[in-house]
């Protein structure tokens, strides 16, 4: 798997924006101050700014919704916006806290590499990686990216997208070719994914690497949303074609397990839409 690329903002050029600094600054106060709101002589008092700069900033911060005026106080507080885009971190990230005790179950069961993915931009961005014990094992790092088209935890993510993002996913990310059994094509990949809902896990059959077997299952949250995928690989002498259908099972199980203590319920409304996304 190649590495993360870093981006222009990571390769030592300053491109710091003073204004921006600042207004992160007084967000960074009301979120964390000891007063419950902070009036802007207070806010300039603390953060040593002139009181006209933490006006104009305040007023902007006002304007774009993130920042709002406390009733009965003449200061300023967070709004709810602050609120939701906290939440919307915590919704992605606590996944993990709940998938990590099965996974590293899977891994002792299996004696294989598992690690878990999400969705980020145009690959499968490796948060949770358990090596295997035995030799032979992937190496699989934290940061990884791992290609969409053709490894099990791209299939198992792209499977469950809605259909007006797959085709700019896959455009911005395109089909590069790994070994003679990579997907190149998008008619090819649509086949693919269907066949992942049908069988609800995905297969890297030495896609993305020569020798290299992988069978991944999807995570839902509890609307019905695949916040992330997770696999299992190891070498293709060990994940031979008479032992996947028995680690497929076990992905699925996993798959189910880890959903429900995230809220997910088929039988419910959201099952309906989840069946129906990337169709």
């Amino acid at each position: 798997m190649k590495k993360a690329q870093p981006t222009p903002l990571e390769r030592g050029r300053d491109y710091t924006v003073k204004s921006v600094v600042k207004a992160l600054n007084i967000l960074e106060l009301l979120a964390e101050g000891e007063l419950p709101a902070y009036t802007l002589t207070e806010l300039s008092h603390h953060l040593g700014l002139h009181i006209t700069t933490v006006h104009r900033l305040v007023a902007n911060l006002v304007r774009q919704g993130f920042v709002e005026e406390a009733p009965g106080t003449g200061g300023y507080q967070l709004s709810f916006r602050v609120l939701r885009m906290g939440l919307g971190v915590l919704n992605r990230l606590d996944f993990r806290q709940v998938a990590e005790p099965l996974l590293e179950k899977l891994t002792r069961e299996t004696q294989e590499a598992v690690h878990l993915a999400i969705l980020e931009e145009t690959g499968a961005l490796v948060v949770a990686s358990y090596p295997s014990p035995q030799p032979g094992g992937p190496d699989v790092r934290l940061g990884d990216i791992a290609p969409l088209h053709c490894s099990g935890v791209g299939k198992a993510l792209l499977a469950y997208q809605p259909r007006s993002l797959l085709g700019p996913i896959v455009r911005a990310a395109g089909f590069p070719h790994y070994t003679r059994k990579t997907i190149t094509n998008l008619a090819g990949l649509r086949k693919e994914l269907e066949l992942v809902r049908e069988q609800r896990y995905a297969l890297d059959q030495e896609e993305t690497l020569e020798g290299l077997i992988g069978v991944a299952g999807p995570v839902f949250d509890h609307t019905g949303h695949a916040v992330a995928a997770f696999s299992i690989a190891g070498p293709a002498t060990r994940l031979s074609a008479e032992r996947v259908p028995e680690i497929a099972r076990l992905v699925c199980a996993a798959s189910d397990q880890i959903s429900y203590r995230l809220g997910y319920r088929p039988g419910r409304r959201q099952a309906g839409r989840q069946r129906a996304v990337g169709r």
